[in-house]
């Protein structure tokens, strides 16, 4: 079956996208926050919206992902203009089980979500459907590159269980999965004479794995 490829934003996009929240209201601020975060740190949508106050550290710039999708737990980082976005909104926030939440204190919806994104990118002139998962595939895209094509950091960022599912933002970006593969375990093993060799058997695993974003 064949896969379909993600949508995917230009970081000038993204951008633009993050100015449209009025950070001067409490939800303008929270959906500011929210877009910052994904952008910054490729979080799932569900990853967000089940966070804990306890699961942020501001500090630390560093949110803690406890049972993600495949029950895979994973530590996330953001910038410093999220960590003052965060900041704010830990401040204005209403009291409630989830860091995200409405005003009243409940869980958001992923629908009030995907609206909410939908609003911001009409009114920039983004004329694909794109959902706060867009933001996802953007920052593993833009990451890929920027890391040198590290396939396996960015499996382990993304939260796949397998390979097979990042390899494809080789196919998006115009490499191959062994390009990823070195790029990853020359940085990890540089003496290592058994790259070639890892690099066979994650090949035949992939190949073996449907492959499910």
């Amino acid at each position: 079956m064949r896969r379909k490829i993600p949508v995917t934003l230009t970081a000038e996009e993204v951008g633009k996208l993050i100015k449209q929240p009025n950070a001067n209201v409490p939800t303008g601020l929270r959906n500011k926050a929210i877009l910052s975060l994904i952008w910054d740190s490729g979080a799932r949508v569900s990853d967000v919206v089940n966070l804990r106050p306890g699961n942020i550290n501001i500090g630390s710039k560093e949110v803690t992902v406890i049972g993600g999708k495949g029950d895979v737990d994973r530590n996330l980082s953001f910038s410093d203009y999220t960590g003052e976005l965060l900041k704010k909104y830990k401040e204005a926030r209403p009291k409630g089980d989830y860091f995200f939440c409405t005003l009243g204190g409940n869980k958001l919806d992923r629908v009030y979500l995907y609206g909410m994104i939908g609003r911001y990118a009409k009114r920039i002139g983004i004329g694909k459907k794109i959902g706060l998962h867009t933001l996802r595939h953007s920052f593993a895209l833009k990451f890929y590159r920027d890391s040198g094509h590290d396939l396996i950091r960015l499996q382990k960022i993304l939260g796949h269980k397998s390979l097979a599912t990042t390899q494809i933002y080789c196919y998006m970006d115009g490499t191959d999965v062994k390009e990823g593969l070195e790029a990853y375990y020359n940085k990890r093993d540089s003496a290592d004479k058994n790259i070639e060799n890892r690099i066979k058997a994650l090949e035949e695993e992939i190949r073996s794995l449907k492959a499910d974003i």
